[in-house]
């Protein structure tokens, strides 16, 4: 069994297993502001990739099929094809306006797989 995470960490590595391509598209002037502003925080770059933990993905994936078809849709929208939110709220009929409306889905959505997830790690 996996040890406890911060949902947002287990959506992201359940992206990265389950997208077509394991990698993202980010260009080369995105890399490198990204690696000023890591070494500014006073991070160092080990130089290697992040793992990927297939075992709590797949207990993710199992856990999508507990919640509901809107939530699944909406995490598979921001974390699989990352879509902007105005393109998930457009898709998935949700007033884009305010913002804290998407906001509140989404989060919504997390806490749900987060419990399924939970709740099926229980019966492993």
């Amino acid at each position: 069994m996996t040890d406890r995470r911060d949902i947002g960490w287990r959506l992201e590595n359940w992206a990265r297993v389950y997208r077509p391509t394991r990698t993202v598209g980010v260009s080369a002037t995105g890399k490198f502001c990204d690696q000023l502003q890591r070494e500014a925080e006073g991070e160092k770059s080990s130089g290697e990739r992040r793992k990927v933990d297939e075992a709590d993905a797949h207990a993710i994936e199992l856990a999508m099929r507990h919640i509901t078809r809107r939530d699944r849709l909406l995490l598979r929208y921001c974390y699989i094809d990352q879509s902007r939110p105005e393109e998930v709220c457009r898709k998935l009929s949700i007033a884009h306006r305010p913002a804290t409306v998407f906001v509140t889905v989404f989060r919504l959505a997390q806490a749900a797989v987060e419990m399924a997830a939970a709740n099926t790690d229980v019966f492993r």
